[in-house]
């Protein structure tokens, strides 16, 4: 069960979780952008995944190389300071960069605000109290999916892996099956006594938080 839990934390790590987002919005607004050439759409996500997965993963391994912090799991409170830091100044750059460009409709706009609002948020709270990043992750994606099915009034999400091929599967299935995954991944916090249950649903109502903010501001 031990590994099970830790795998969930692993494979649902906030910041996978976060380019999931970023990824998953286009599949659902696919039609919005001004990608027409599917090299275009690779060389998109992997810019994406440079600034939201790569570049942070990198600062926070090197703190924890440095001895800045006691590990990359980052028990202590004071741990996440430095990282998340680190992590808000990538995710600014990236809202930024999405924001000033045309070639972006407002549904990735909306979703780089809410990831960016939900890291600061994060940060501002870690101050007083430790709280679950992964919960936050994990709501922040099934709250921003939510709100962009509802707003594209779409009933399937057309999955395009390239060279695999394309699927087209129901969106409250989906919806459904996030839901699912963020509450396991709260059980696996719970599990591994990473987190209370105060601090996991105070993750939960963060990401939420955030993302309605967002869809205040950019929707």
């Amino acid at each position: 069960m031990r590994f099970v839990a830790n795998a969930l934390s692993l494979i649902f790590h906030p910041l996978f979780l976060v380019f999931g987002l970023a990824v998953t919005a286009y599949w659902v607004d696919k039609y919005s952008y001004y990608l027409n050439d599917p090299k275009d759409v690779g060389v998109m996500f992997i810019m994406d995944f440079v600034l939201l997965v790569l570049f942070p993963a990198i600062g926070v391994a090197m703190m924890a190389g440095l001895k800045m912090i006691s590990g990359l799991s980052m028990k202590k409170r004071e741990d996440r300071i430095g990282p998340l830091i680190i992590t808000l100044s990538f995710y600014i750059w990236f809202f930024i960069n999405v924001y000033n460009s045309s070639n972006y409709p407002d549904t990735l706009k909306f979703v780089a605000l809410g990831i960016t609002l939900s890291v600061g948020i994060a940060f501002f709270l870690n101050n007083f109290i430790k709280i679950s990043l992964h919960a936050i992750g994990a709501s922040s994606f099934c709250t921003a999916l939510g709100i962009l099915l509802l707003k594209k009034k779409s009933s399937f999400i057309d999955i395009d892996l390239f060279l695999i091929g394309g699927y087209r599967v129901s969106a409250i299935f989906v919806l459904l099956l996030c839901v699912v995954i963020a509450g396991a991944i709260g059980s696996a916090r719970l599990y591994l006594k990473a987190h209370s249950l105060e601090e996991v649903y105070g993750g939960y109502l963060v990401g939420i938080f955030a993302q309605i903010i967002a869809l205040r501001i950019i929707m």
